[in-house]
């Protein structure tokens, strides 16, 4: 069975891996020079600048990452990163520990007690739905089988958060008297990072695992985050697949039972398209054969936000900072990014390639409506 995958970034190119690994003809279309999409890293001047993500997570026993890493026999080019970063608000700063124990301790000392009930239900939240993911439940439902398959993922622990999918982080931390303007804003910048959404925006259950990143661990790419992909599409190949760079994809059509991908450079039949897109770019592609659910769908989605990017090449005697991310808030009284939030990683002095002898790599990013 041959199946095209448009878009090489990390989740196109995993399952590229997985699919080709398993017998699949696959070919992987990407419009670009290099994989990745927006967790890609660039070269400028003797710099590795990342494109936009700079922290990575999933790499813990159970995760995704570790996962796929594991069945594709991957060595992944990461190194942990203690503490995850550093949060600076007007009148105090709060270091976001990957250690349960210093993580409890800052807590206590940045929220007080009040937040302590909050913090227990996030971490037992995200406990339950990682175990759940964990258990690979058949998602959408398609033959009575994915369904009895579904029912035996469901385990007790799921009933009592059940309720949260229903309702926003912002709502159940009021409910369990998380009131605090400190904490609220916090909660508020990390779900912007993790979630691209304020407390008020971000699903219960979602945003409990996205808080949660931190907890699990987080890392350094070596290289740039761009080497995630790069790992990636080698897998890809080792397994017999094709990753093709410089080739856009301009339509998919259909043609009976297969699909005919074009592209810049030429066209494509394959059994199975996978899209690594969003779904405004999938459904301008599929033309008139976009399925009337996207169609709808695409027209009922909100505009997502975007991010500016500044990239620094820095004198590395110039930076004293032992942490090497921020999130600097300024105003909590006003709407997050913009300027009014911003996040700034420093590439790690122990990797030398990142920038030019005595020189450091900063990519500072805020988010944007524009």
């Amino acid at each position: 069975m041959k199946v095209v995958v448009i878009g090489a970034g990390v989740g196109g190119l995993t399952a590229a891996a997985l699919l080709a690994q398993r017998g699949f003809e696959v070919t992987v279309l990407e419009a670009h020079v290099e994989p990745g999409g927006c967790a890609a890293t660039f070269f400028h001047k003797g710099y590795r600048f990342d494109v936009g993500a700079t922290l990575v997570g999933g790499f813990h026993p159970g995760g995704p990452h570790q996962i796929v890493g594991e069945q594709l026999g991957i060595t992944w080019p990461i190194r942990s990163v203690e503490p995850a970063m550093q949060v600076h608000l007007p009148e105090r700063s709060i270091t976001r520990w990957s250690d349960a124990d210093r993580w409890r301790e800052e807590c206590r000392r940045v929220f007080g007690s009040q937040a302590e009930k909050f913090w227990s239900m996030q971490e037992r939240v995200a406990d339950a739905v990682w175990d759940f993911s964990a258990r690979v439940p058949t998602w959408p439902v398609a033959s009575i089988d994915d369904a009895l398959h579904l029912i035996s993922t469901v385990l007790p622990d799921l009933i009592p958060i059940a309720p949260l999918a229903f309702t926003n982080v912002r709502a159940w931390a009021n409910a369990l008297g998380a009131r605090g303007r400190d904490l609220l804003t916090y909660l508020d910048g990390q779900l912007l990072i993790a979630a691209q959404g304020v407390a008020r925006e971000t699903n219960g259950l979602y945003g409990a695992v996205a808080l949660d990143l931190y907890r699990r661990g987080v890392a350094h790419v070596e290289g740039g985050v761009g080497n995630i992909a790069e790992t990636l599409a080698k897998a890809v190949q080792a397994q017999g697949g094709k990753v093709l760079y410089r080739h856009e994809v301009t339509a998919i059509k259909r043609a009976g039972t297969q699909h005919v991908i074009e592209s810049k450079r030429g066209s494509f039949e394959a059994d199975v398209v996978l899209a690594n897109l969003t779904p405004w770019a999938l459904a301008k592609l599929m033309g008139d054969d976009a399925p009337s659910g996207l169609r709808q769908r695409v027209k009922n989605l909100k505009p997502i936000s975007s991010a500016f990017m500044a990239y620094l090449g820095v004198d590395e005697a110039a930076i004293e900072e032992a942490v090497d991310h921020h999130q600097i808030i300024v105003d909590p009284g006003k709407p997050l990014g913009e300027g009014n939030s911003v996040f700034v990683s420093i590439s790690p002095g122990w990797d030398r390639v990142r920038a030019p002898q005595g020189q450091r790599a900063i990519t500072i990013s805020t988010h944007t409506r524009g």
